[in-house]
């Protein structure tokens, strides 16, 4: 296992023991109940994946969104940062993730293909244009980013 994973970058070793760990657990849990739970009780499978290391509110979110049980934005870090600047939330982190999912809940549809779509866009944006360091003369989204404006743009 440890050749295979090597090509992944430094610290196989680490990631065998998660992988091994999550094994343990999905074990323990059971694959039948997982799959039951996110079908049927969002809010538990949630509970669930986050026994899971390295999956925290964020990661349980997606994971829901892409399995379509749960029709919610979850932005990771990029798409977050887009958000922020956009004006929806403040800060960073949990606390902006929380600000950012009530300010949008209300405007977003239950669509699942739109709400995964957006959530690629929102990512691919803040990793090429809405970067720690912005490239605000090649964002299409400037004149409305309050982050942009703040800053003497537009």
């Amino acid at each position: 296992m440890l050749e295979l994973l090597a090509p992944g970058g430094p610290n196989a070793a680490a990631r065998l023991s998660q992988l091994r760990d999550a094994a343990e657990l999905m074990i323990e849990i059971g694959l039948a109940r997982v799959r039951t739970l996110v079908r049927e009780n969002p809010a538990e499978a949630k509970k669930l994946l986050k026994r899971f290391k390295g999956i925290g509110e964020t990661g349980a979110e997606r994971i829901l969104l892409f399995c379509r049980t749960q029709a919610v934005l979850a932005p990771e870090a990029n798409g977050l940062r887009v958000l922020t600047r956009l004006g929806y939330g403040k800060g960073a982190g949990a606390a902006a993730y929380k600000q950012v999912g009530e300010a949008l809940a209300p405007q977003l549809p239950r669509d699942y293909n739109w709400l995964i779509q957006a959530h690629q866009l929102l990512r691919r944006h803040g990793q090429d244009i809405c970067r720690t360091t912005p490239r605000c003369d090649a964002c299409p989204l400037a004149p409305d980013c309050a982050w942009y404006r703040q800053r003497g743009g537009g």
